[in-house]
């Protein structure tokens, strides 16, 4: 079994409870602050240098919200913060599955509706694939 040091198991817990409450924090912001129709209108162009910024926060955001499915945070909500700033193809796609799911649509509506904000737009095709 491996052992760690005192220092590295504290270093451990409070990497953890920063994770936690920057997540408790940081995840609602987000995505109280994405516009309605955020996967309803077509991607303005970007620079290399943005696209390459969003897509190391985003991978940085997943690798976040997986540590956070075994440690204390919101893991899932983390996850879809990264993969929505992702510059890939596929990213618009898989968004739209994902939030079509409808607990995942409810707790985001929730927060959305808490903050004064209106429910996301996703693409009727989406709703149509879960129904």
């Amino acid at each position: 079994m491996l052992h760690l040091s005192p220092a590295v198991e504290v270093a451990l817990g409070v990497a953890s409870g920063v994770m936690f409450v920057g997540s408790l924090v940081a995840v609602p912001v987000f995505l109280v602050r994405v516009p309605d129709d955020y996967f309803a209108r077509p991607r303005p162009p970007r620079s290399l240098l943005v696209k390459v910024l969003r897509t190391a926060l985003g991978l940085a955001l997943i690798a976040v919200g997986l540590a956070m499915l075994v440690l204390p945070g919101q893991g899932l909500l983390t996850i879809l913060v990264g993969v929505m700033l992702l510059e890939l193809e596929i990213k618009d796609r898989v968004m739209v599955r994902i939030l079509a799911a409808p607990k995942v649509r409810a707790t985001i509506d929730r927060l959305r509706r808490k903050a004064g904000r209106g429910p996301l737009a996703v693409p009727a095709a989406a709703q149509a694939e879960t129904c």
